[in-house]
Order: C-alpha cells, then structure tokens, then sequence
C-alpha cells in the first residue's frame, strides 16, 4: 500500500511540475507580436469559401497571389496571419513598439488608410 501511495505522490508532483499545467499564462506576459496575433485570431473569424476573395483570418486575396476558394485549415490560417502582420510591422518598424498598434491598424484597414490616418499623424 506504501508503495502505491509514493507511486501517486511521484506521479503527481511530476504532472504539477510539467510545462503545461502552468500554460494558462495571462496574455499580458506574451510579446506584443504574439498579443496582437491573439487579438486578431478572437476578432476576425476563420473566413469560409463563401466569403471568397478573403480567406484565413480576414486575408483578402490580391492580384497574382495563388490561393485556391477553399476551406483552409487553422494553421495555415494563422501561417498566412503572422507573415501578413510581420509584413506590416516592417512596414512601420520605425514607430518602434507603437509599430504593433499601427500593423494591427493596417491589418484591419489597409497601409493606405493609416498612412492617411490621423492616428499615424499624432505618432509622427
């Protein structure tokens, strides 16, 4: 019985030990890159086909790119979001960390309109 009981108690301290049982971490601790992924991904929903020219997570298909009208899976959704946003933080890099907030911006209504916005304007 002794050594059932030291079984379950080794087997426990080694799952509260592990890496995921402390995964629920608070948003704020993540990189402001990261944060904004998260908050786009809530956001904008995981387009259908039918919502064709824009798929993944609000991704609007351009003149030239080679996107089938499919119904793309999570991960590559979330591929083709992080390579958009990094696009638009290089775009912006020299706002420093106000960069995240103007890429999240253009994301969502296109580098020409924050370039004409007056919240780019107030940054400058």
């Amino acid at each position: 019985m002794k050594k059932i009981l030291m079984f379950f108690m080794a087997l426990l301290t080694l799952v509260a030990a592990t890496p995921t049982a402390n995964a629920k971490r608070s948003i704020m601790e993540l990189p402001l890159f990261e944060r904004a992924v998260l908050i786009i991904k809530k956001f904008e929903t995981l387009h259908k086909p039918k919502h064709w020219p824009t798929i993944c997570y609000g991704h609007v298909v351009q003149r030239g790119e080679h996107f089938t009208r499919r119904q793309y899976s999570e991960s590559e959704a979330d591929a083709l979001l992080r390579r958009d946003y990094a696009k638009f933080c290089e775009l912006y890099k020299e706002y420093g960390r106000d960069k995240y907030i103007l890429a999240a911006l253009a994301y969502n209504i296109g580098p020409g309109a924050v370039n004409k916005s007056s919240v780019l304007k107030k940054l400058k």
